[in-house]
């Protein structure tokens, strides 16, 4: 396994460091508790995130069943996928009632520890209740850590009361790790996750551990490697993925898609090993964001559901349609985005 504590980085352009160093906040992050030290060993040393979607039938019910699971958990494992994260944003979370959410997590957390993977369950709705109750059943089934949002209806930016809000959440799992969602673009909660952290330290909530952080702002995750990298889980997702490598790569990377997994190892590997790095590590960049616009050019999410059909543990198993308001592809579309997958020899690329 690739570790997730590379000594070997370049140093930063002296001026983006001294800019960027100039607005960490002067408060350092307290040492982790041992409940904090136990948590962190917990998880894998290099957190490698797919968040996966949702199987359903055809008439959108949920088709989690054992053998599906079981299968997708097998192909994450299969690809280099150390964590999963669910439901998601891809698995349409919130398209999900409580009873399915509660469904799917438990088939993951039975499939994913078979197949050595940590399970992370987001619990997160807009109901303190129900995601209570999400987080207590994540509990009783034995996820590994759960995980929020914020509120996302309407645009909350009070740190302190998202803080608040997601400490009542954790009181129905208080022996597990908490992550917070970090999607402003989404949620619309333009907060920093730098700040979130701080005050979360301040007003007692120890068992936020982690971040999924999907946010284009660089200044905060600069910020939050430099606060926080040896205390808490910092998990990267935007695009390119080569930026967190010079600012500071934390414990892993959200690459949503599992069998981009190889692609990002590659990435990493030749980053920090050799003299001709950033040649390879951009080539392997350019190649995954060329293969990210093929999907986005034949329907996106709902284009990527399909490509299970081809791989190894999945082969004989369907995911089904999105559910609505998302749509499947057509099989014209179909041919279409795998002709355009070959192309760029997307299949042995993995």
């Amino acid at each position: 396994m690739v570790s997730g504590s590379v000594s070997k980085q370049p140093p930063l352009l002296p001026c983006l460091a001294v800019v960027l160093l100039a607005t960490v906040a002067t408060e350092a992050s307290s040492p982790p508790t041992p409940i904090q030290k136990k948590w962190l060993e917990a998880m894998p040393e290099e957190m490698v995130l797919h968040a996966p979607y949702t199987p359903f039938r055809a008439d959108y019910s949920l088709n989690a069943t054992k053998t599906m699971v079981d299968g997708l958990a097998a192909q994450a494992a299969a690809f280099g996928v150390t964590t999963v994260w669910v439901p998601g944003t891809m698995g349409q979370f919130e398209t999900l009632t409580i009873a399915e959410r509660k469904e799917l997590v438990a088939r993951w957390v039975e499939a994913g520890h078979r197949h050595g993977l940590y399970i992370i369950a987001h619990v997160g709705t807009n109901s303190i209740e129900e995601a209570r109750d999400l987080a207590a059943h994540a509990q009783k089934i034995g996820a590994d850590a759960i995980a929020s949002v914020p509120p996302f209806y309407g645009s909350v930016t009070d740190v302190d009361a998202i803080v608040a809000f997601l400490g009542e959440i954790a009181k129905g799992a208080a022996e597990l790790p908490l992550f917070y969602y970090h999607i402003p673009g989404t949620t619309h909660a333009t907060i920093k996750a730098m700040d979130l952290f701080a005050s979360a330290q301040n007003n007692g909530l120890h068992s936020l551990m982690g971040v999924k952080y999907v946010s284009t702002d660089m200044g905060d995750w600069f910020n939050l490697v430099a606060t926080y990298n040896t205390t808490k889980a910092l998990l990267f997702a935007p695009e390119p993925k080569l930026a967190s490598f010079g600012l500071g790569i934390g414990r892993g990377t959200v690459l949503a898609e599992d069998f981009f997994a190889g692609t990002y190892r590659r990435m990493k590997q030749s980053f920090f090993s050799s003299s001709s790095a950033s040649t390879n590590a951009t080539l392997e960049q350019a190649w995954k964001l060329a293969a990210g616009a093929v999907f986005g050019q034949y329907g996106g999410g709902s284009a990527e559901r399909t490509v299970y059909g081809r791989f190894p543990h999945t082969c004989e198993l369907d995911l089904g349609p999105p559910r609505l308001p998302s749509k499947p592809i057509t099989q014209e579309q179909k041919k279409e985005l795998f002709k355009a997958l070959d192309s760029i020899d997307f299949w042995n690329r993995l």
